[in-house]
């Protein structure tokens, strides 16, 4: 059986794809509080030092707040390449030299834009990546989204 895609269906595809997360600060840091392993688990050892960059007290607000943007970047990732099953460490987010952040899969450059924000206790990331089968993501090999999968709000 042969399947006909529409003009719009063509158009969705061609879209960028974007993921976007937000996580309670204060949360994630009691549950790696309470379970010492998680940051390690969750977070490369890059990622740690860019949090801790500045000289900034370790058990901060502005660690936490740093370390929960990188754990909504790595959801963000995941939902925009629609592969829930990306392990943490494949994703990884590096401060720039500019200071921005740049987001890194499998350690290497992503094809994509990352965007961090934190405030009010909640931090928040989004990911655009190119669609699938544009000629960029030829440079690292993205996973085929899922079809049919959507992520609640």
């Amino acid at each position: 059986m042969t399947t006909t895609m529409t003009t719009s269906e063509h158009t969705l595809q061609a879209l960028p794809r974007v993921g976007c997360d937000v996580v309670d600060i204060d949360r994630l840091a009691e549950r790696m509080h309470r379970r010492p392993t998680m940051l390690a688990r969750l977070f490369t050892q890059r990622e740690i030092e860019d949090a801790l960059r500045g000289g900034v007290d370790p058990q901060s607000p502005t660690v936490a707040a740093r370390l929960a943007a990188r754990f909504a970047a790595k959801e963000a990732t995941r939902k925009a390449l629609g592969d829930l099953r990306l392990p943490f460490h494949a994703t990884e987010v590096r401060t720039g030299p500019d200071g921005a952040p740049r987001l890194y899969l499998h350690g290497e450059p992503a094809c994509g834009a990352v965007t961090l924000s934190h405030d009010g206790g909640v931090a928040m990331a989004v990911v655009v990546v190119p669609a699938a089968g544009d000629p960029r993501t030829t440079r690292l090999p993205l996973p085929t989204p899922v079809q049919g999968h959507h992520h609640a709000a």
